[in-house]
């Protein structure tokens, strides 16, 4: 049963760059384009902020064929002002859901009566959102709130459990895509990709969302890298979808596992 010292968990980080860079097309310019994207995803406006985070919404399982683009949504959620969106429709999503049926039909199949459908549970995780980001005046207020969870990975993994409480459909793992993917790069997401590196080099004992995160976490400061680049690195050697430049590369994230294992003669299980 091994522990992974910090030399090993730079060497897996590194071996990672080393891969992604050997596909033919992919150079580091690419490579950081994606690493830190972060940079230019901070949201300006309160009204940033929900369409980003109706975005991570939408991406639940078959959702997003259903919903189709949340811009198309603007006129009649006000611009995704938050407050607006409240004073129109309160806590009223049948109202709601009938003005979108009417004004803006969707590309998926709207019905009321079924509450499985999937407008019918966006319809609610959009209220839900506009109420919850409605109670920040403004999107520094929203940043002084998010920073306070930044202390340690026990601290951290509480805001986006909080937002799975809070916000109708917003899963914990989409509660921290949506955290990251809006300007906030301490905030990682388990998703599969992930969690299949991190159990596979034994970084994670466990492959549940909630103890990979803080695993994310206590590596990327192991290493001095932030959370998101340490996510959307091992999401591109396991998805291969460099998308900021329309590139998908053939990756294999089970060989990449393999062949690390191998260098740092890493056995199955790990403590």
């Amino acid at each position: 049963m091994k522990v992974l010292n910090v030399s090993e968990q730079k060497t897996i980080f590194e071996r990672a760059e080393e891969y992604l860079l050997s596909f033919e097309e992919i150079d580091i310019t690419i490579l950081n384009r994606h690493l830190n994207e972060w940079e230019t995803s901070a949201p300006e406006s309160m009204e940033d902020l929900l369409l980003g985070m109706l975005d991570s919404l939408k991406n639940r399982q078959g959702m997003p064929n259903f919903i189709g683009e949340i811009e198309e949504l603007r006129l009649v959620l006000h611009d995704f002002n938050p407050n607006t969106i409240i004073d129109n429709y309160a806590d009223n999503w049948e109202r709601l859901f009938r003005i979108l049926q009417d004004q803006c039909p969707p590309p998926g199949r709207m019905e009321i009566q079924n509450p499985k459908n999937s407008w019918v549970q966006f319809c609610k995780s959009i209220l839900s959102g506009a109420k919850f980001l409605s109670q920040f005046s403004n999107v520094t207020e929203f940043n002084t709130f998010v920073e306070r969870f930044y202390l340690n990975e026990y601290t951290r993994v509480a805001l986006p459990l909080l937002l799975q409480k809070e916000i109708f459909g917003l899963g914990f793992a989409l509660a921290c895509d949506f955290l990251k993917e809006n300007g906030y790069p301490e905030y990682c997401k388990p998703d599969v990709h992930i969690k299949s590196i991190f159990t596979g080099l034994g970084i994670s004992k466990s492959d549940s969302d909630y103890e990979v995160f803080k695993d994310v976490i206590r590596f990327s400061k192991a290493i001095n890298e932030l959370p998101y680049k340490v996510d959307k690195m091992f999401w591109l050697v396991g998805s291969g979808n460099f998308y900021l430049d329309d590139i998908h590369k053939p990756t294999n994230r089970d060989a990449f596992i393999r062949s690390v294992k191998k260098e740092l003669q890493l056995n199955n299980s790990y403590s």
